[in-house]
């Protein structure tokens, strides 16, 4: 594999990114919303020569909308404003940013800030915070510090907290982050996890498992993705990956010509990251069947101590590209670096130039993930077999009319009359919307809905391609609204309680104490604001819950005797593909879709974890059940292709979904 040196910059880059520039310009704009339901980030300060301005900023606002767009520059301040672009400070390094210390950093939600703030900028590179030798080798030994820190900017009012930016050893986060958990307090004051990334070869980059460096790419992010994930089951609420560094250098360090930028933009920003987060499946086919895509280790937690240089390739198992695909699903925001000494690389130069080259095609790649600027009155026409919402459910009943009320704040959502998209829609008390705020709900399939406003027929949407707070609205008319617009309704337990999650693209309905409401991807990082009371008005029924969430599906139906001697009931066997010879397997210690998958080699399976049992329902269907984890196989209604098929357990949560026929070809077995 291609050794890269990420993110260590030459000594004229790391001076020119450490000079200081205050800002005592007063901006009016309050930014209530949080940064990262933005996805287009600039990495970018105005400094030696490179005429970065407010104008330029407005011209990046104008191809993206000023709403989906975020900057920062390394330092508490900016001059550089433009409403709604929301800027993000730093506390660059434990105590203090560039000789300001924590204390004077500004409050949030003013002079265009938000509620996010980033921690400590590469203290793991000797060229930025980690010029103290004593953060860059003993990261366990600062959990304390970035505490203090991160309670300082809790009391100026930030509520979300980018932790240390990593320059490239992943091995230092694992530490920081181990010491974090028995750190009390530190738990709470980590929101992302954030990292930065240089390539020296970007002329020859592409897009295809057989290039080192996309593999390389791809390993990298798998590796935060897995800490994110090792440290959420640990007691944290990571919401996602922050990529907030990432650009193109010369052998020697200097940056690259647009050209070998462009590559690398086009390859990797362009047809890996926007195509994966815009559900391209070909890419993320292509990424889940590489090769060679290998974290770096080893865990904090297998008893060695940290050491500089410590992180190595590790083997990333059977599932590393399914992983890798969920890796860039799970990022929220992507900053490209656009300067160096006397350049701006996303800007043509002088002030009110406007965008080079390089910034339009990243501008425009941006606004594909953003959705561009304001939300648009209605969402994407539906496919012409989408049910109309003025037709009854399949079933023959009259529709439900409810309403949604959020068990953790008591407020009901609502649409109101005489207006469109994310406009009249929100949450608020019962008393005040005491008629804006009942629902129909219109059966488009088992367990999924179209909630459809019976005030002003507005139907309830959550855009692709947004996230959270954005992205949100209620369209009318309602034939316009497709599948964005398509509802599950997951059983929590408890009377009439449930989730509300979108079924294209996993966003789930919540509404949280602090006020903000939205619908947050994956549904899975959605705590208990996400729980609804359906509280219907009339219909004695309610909605059938969705498959395959757990403490939502019917019970297995019984084995019964169909008076047949199956020669099939029983017997173990391995699932291979007679096309491709991939061996169906579910791995222990994971459930429902994760650790799911067919490998190329059945060497690769571990033990029972590629075996099935196969059970006899009834008429020729068979329950199929993986003898390692007794996750039973199943692929729900309204989903297609590689979307919902899983394996779970308990396998009485497991429903019809989970009975198969199993129809002899032609050849032995």
């Amino acid at each position: 594999a291609v050794r890269q040196r990420v993110a260590k910059l030459p000594p004229v880059l790391m001076q020119f990114k450490k000079a200081i520039h205050r800002s005592n310009r007063s901006h009016a704009a309050r930014v209530k919303r949080s940064t990262f339901s933005r996805w287009c980030g600039i990495a970018v300060n105005k400094e030696q020569g490179n005429d970065y301005n407010s104008e330029d900023l407005a011209a990046a606002a104008g191809i993206v909308g000023a709403e989906k767009l975020w900057h920062y520059n390394w330092r508490m301040t900016s001059e550089v404003h433009v409403d709604n672009v929301q800027f993000v400070p730093m506390i660059k390094e434990p105590g203090n940013t560039l000789g300001t210390h924590t204390s004077e950093l500004p409050v949030a939600f003013e002079d265009g800030r938000g509620g996010v703030v980033k921690g400590w900028n590469e203290p793991d590179d000797a060229g930025q915070a980690g010029r103290d030798i004593n953060l860059r080798s003993n990261p366990e030994a600062f959990a304390q510090a970035w505490t203090s820190d991160m309670l300082a900017a809790k009391a100026k009012g930030y509520t979300e907290f980018i932790g240390p930016a990593m320059a490239h050893d992943t091995c230092w986060l694992d530490y920081f982050l181990k010491a974090c958990e028995t750190t009390a307090g530190c738990k709470e004051l980590v929101t992302y996890l954030a990292f930065h990334r240089y390539r020296l070869d970007c002329s020859a980059y592409e897009a295809s498992p057989e290039n080192a460096g996309w593999r390389d790419d791809l390993s990298y992010l798998l590796t935060y993705y897995r800490l994110m994930q090792k440290y959420n089951s640990r007691g944290f609420n990571i919401k996602g990956l922050v990529f907030d560094e990432l650009g193109c250098l010369t052998p020697s360090y200097t940056f690259s010509d647009e050209e070998e930028q462009l590559q690398y933009m086009k390859q990797w920003y362009k047809l890996t990251l926007v195509k994966v987060k815009m559900g391209d499946a070909d890419m993320i086919n292509a990424i889940k069947s590489t090769p060679w895509i290998m974290p770096k280790g080893p865990d904090a937690h297998s008893g060695r101590s940290y050491s500089l240089g410590m992180c190595t390739a590790q083997d990333g198992g059977a599932d590393a590209g399914e992983d890798a695909v969920r890796a860039i699903q799970s990022l929220v925001t992507v900053a490209w670096f656009s300067i160096s000494p006397g350049k701006n690389h996303l800007f043509s130069g002088s002030a009110g130039q406007g965008i080079s080259t390089l910034g339009q095609a990243y501008f425009d790649a941006c606004k594909d993930v953003a959705g561009g600027g304001s939300l648009p009155d209605v969402p994407v026409p539906a496919p012409a077999e989408s049910p109309s919402p003025s037709q009854d459910d399949d079933d023959g009943d009259d529709p439900l009319v409810v309403k949604l009320v959020a068990r953790v704040t008591g407020k009901v959502l609502f649409a109101s009359s005489g207006a469109n998209g994310g406009q009249g829609l929100g949450m608020g008390s019962p008393e005040e919307h005491a008629e804006d705020s009942f629902w129909r709900l219109i059966r488009v399939a088992a367990g999924r809905y179209r909630i459809i406003s019976r005030y002003s027929d507005r139907v309830l949407y959550a855009a692709s391609g947004s996230n959270w707070g954005e992205g949100m609205g209620a369209g009318d008319p309602s034939s316009e609204v497709g599948a964005n617009g398509e509802w599950n309704f997951v059983a929590q337990g408890g009377s009439h309680l449930y989730r509300i999650v979108n079924a294209l693209n996993d966003r789930c309905l919540y509404s949280a104490r602090a006020g903000d409401w939205g619908a947050g991807s994956p549904a899975s990082w959605v705590g208990d604001d996400g729980v609804w009371s359906v509280e219907v008005q009339s219909s004695s029924a309610t909605p059938a819950p969705a498959t395959p969430a757990p403490a939502t599906l019917a019970p297995a139906p019984t084995p019964q005797d169909d008076g047949d001697d199956d020669v099939l009931d029983g017997k173990r066997v391995q699932l291979v593909n007679a096309a491709s010879q991939r061996t169906l397997y579910a791995k222990v210690g994971r459930n429902w879709g994760w650790g799911f998958g067919a490998a190329a080699e059945a060497t690769t399976v571990n033990g029972d974890e590629g075996v099935w049992r196969l059970k006899l329902v009834t008429g020729g269907k068979y329950r199929i059940i993986n003898e390692a984890t007794d996750r039973a196989l199943y692929a729900p209604s309204g989903s297609n292709w590689n979307k919902g098929v899983g394996a779970g357990s308990p396998q009485s949560k497991v429903g019809g979904d989970g009975d198969w026929r199993i129809i002899p070809q032609s050849g032995h077995h």
